[in-house]
């Protein structure tokens, strides 16, 4: 409001006509007259004639009003960087980006007590400690929405909850709230016949469902590379804010390289068409031709792991590990902090969190946070998911330690686009759609597209050719062709050389032998997170 008055010439207001005498009445009586032409010069607005502007107090009670009204942006990809923030503790200071189930903020700790942070607007960055990630969940789209603000916060606090018992680091200064504290109905969110969902009221507490999960007395490396929780609030409106630690820049920005295209007919030039096309970085290149790298490569999937294993005890299953929610800082070893872009030298170390566990699931969350349809491919990333939950919709309903398994091959997917330096790790040849299209013709999209990632997985010795027709031979079947491969390790290693735009494939036999492992096909024969950690390829390597 207090800017210049040029910047408003122009726009003259008649608001003593405009307002209603209900208005005034809201404020508590007539909106008197406020005659001081400081303060109409300072609003730079002219109400009359007579240059009369309104009382200071009714017009602040006016603007009050407005600004209380909740935010709605009507299809905006931007938003608006003037977001009223419901908890004045918090101050935004850049939108990082926005979902389809929320939009991320960079903001900062206002401290009243201290003014600390005022020092800040000088353009000094401000210290990792006092940045944080708010994230808002936008729960005008709908309950399913909501129902994963719900989750998110349900599993920052599990993990919470382990730091401060643990003693870990990531306990100080934060908050030690517990779901059954929080303003959400969790219990009035769904309709459900199931009677185990009510049983435990608000006698809840996150010690009832956490006592023997507890991992008593040691220090859990996992923990470490998970996204630190803060605490959540809600606004006026409903809106669930989460809150969590800064913690660096996504594994997928760090990958890729963005380049935007410009194709332009040249009959219909006003109707450009951009787009934008993701580019091995350079980071990528140093990863895959150098020792430093390929080293760096292991690690990353190492803590990748680690995270999962913290995950996996606690039979919960992340369900959208992808490199854009793996989260990199290059941690400064004299001062701890993330240093700003990819650093040179060797005075840093780099740590990975995972981060948004929206589509995350465990044994509470599908009886009381996941609606009567369960878990859905909505919240699934297609490129990231295995066969058994692209194929069955009831998947979730086997044994825990199968449903886990879903992660697993995600892990897989990981190094494989590592490896690759492509988010499009399942894509068969133009050659290959076209000969298939042929078969496939009237086929809906959907279908169309699993037949391609089917290929894929066959052409990646993932679907054995002939195994599945060997055990479901019928007598149309009989006389079907068969593949002109097989499949082998030599095969497989060819297969990603071939892809690889450097030509290089696997750094060794054993990060060709873990990835296999993790794609298996049966998710009841593929490494568990366990099982991936004792893999020889985090074995140090020989120096013969």
């Amino acid at each position: 409001m207090l800017q210049a008055k040029d910047e408003h010439e122009g726009y003259v207001y008649d608001l003593h006509q405009a307002l209603p005498e209900a208005v005034s009445q809201q404020f508590g009586g007539p909106l008197n007259l406020y005659h001081d032409q400081n303060f109409c010069l300072h609003l730079g607005i002219t109400v009359d004639a007579k240059d009369q502007c309104l009382n200071p107090e009714g017009f602040a009670s006016f603007l009050a009003l407005l600004e209380s009204i909740p935010f709605h942006d009507a299809g905006s990809n931007n938003g608006s960087f003037e977001y009223s923030m419901p908890d004045r503790r918090y101050v935004l200071k850049k939108r990082f980006g926005r979902g389809s189930y929320g939009e991320v903020w960079l903001a900062f700790n206002w401290n009243y007590h201290q003014g600390s942070n005022m020092s800040n607007s000088s353009g000094k960055s401000l210290p990792d400690e006092n940045l944080l990630i708010l994230k808002r969940i936008m729960v005008e789209k709908g309950a399913a929405v909501y129902l994963s603000g719900l989750r998110e916060k349900y599993f920052g606090e599990i993990f919470l909850n382990a730091s401060n018992r643990l003693g870990g680091s990531l306990s100080a200064g934060m908050s030690t709230s517990i779901l059954n504290e929080s303003q959400f109905d969790f219990y009035g969110l769904l309709e459900t016949t199931d009677p185990t969902a009510y049983e435990t009221g608000n006698s809840w507490t996150s010690e009832n469902l956490f006592e023997e999960k507890f991992h008593g007395g040691f220090y859990e490396e996992g923990l470490d590379h998970i996204a630190r929780y803060v605490e959540s609030f809600e606004s006026q409106a409903n809106e669930i804010w989460l809150v969590f630690r800064y913690e660096g820049v996504s594994l997928s920005k760090l990958m890729y390289t963005v380049e935007e295209e410009t194709n332009a007919d040249e009959e219909k030039a006003e109707k450009a068409n951009h787009v934008q096309m993701l580019r091995p970085s350079k980071w990528w290149h140093w990863l895959k031709t150098t020792k430093a790298g390929q080293e760096q490569m292991r690690s990353l999937i190492w803590q990748l792991l680690m995270a999962l294993k913290s995950c996996h005890d606690r039979n919960i299953t992340h369900r959208d590990i992808k490199p854009e929610n793996m989260v990199l800082c290059f941690e400064e070893e004299d001062t701890g902090r993330c240093l700003k872009g990819i650093p040179n030298g060797e005075n840093f170390t780099t740590k990975m969190r995972i981060i948004d566990f929206g589509s995350a699931m465990d044994e509470f969350t599908l009886k009381h946070l996941y609606g009567s349809t369960g878990p859905s491919r909505v919240e699934q990333t297609n490129e990231y998911t295995p066969p058994e939950a692209l194929l069955h919709s009831n998947w979730y309903l086997r044994p825990t330690n199968t449903t886990l398994k879903y992660d697993m091959w995600s892990v897989g997917v990981v190094m494989l686009e590592l490896i690759l330096g492509s988010p499009n790790v399942f894509q068969i040849s133009s050659h290959t759609s076209i000969l298939l299209d042929r078969h496939i013709k009237g086929w809906n999209e959907g279908l169309k597209e699993l037949a391609y990632k089917l290929r894929s997985f066959m052409e990646l010795c993932i679907l054995i050719p002939g195994s599945f027709l060997r055990h479901h031979r019928t007598t149309s079947q009989a006389g079907a062709s068969p593949a002109s491969w097989k499949c082998s390790e030599e095969f497989f290693s060819h297969q990603i050389k071939s892809r690889d735009p450097l030509k290089l494939g696997f750094p060794n036999v054993w990060a060709l032998r873990l990835v296999r492992q993790l794609l298996l096909w049966d998710p009841e024969e593929r490494s568990s997170v366990d099982d991936a950690l004792r893999h020889p390829y985090f074995q140090p390597p020989s120096r013969e």
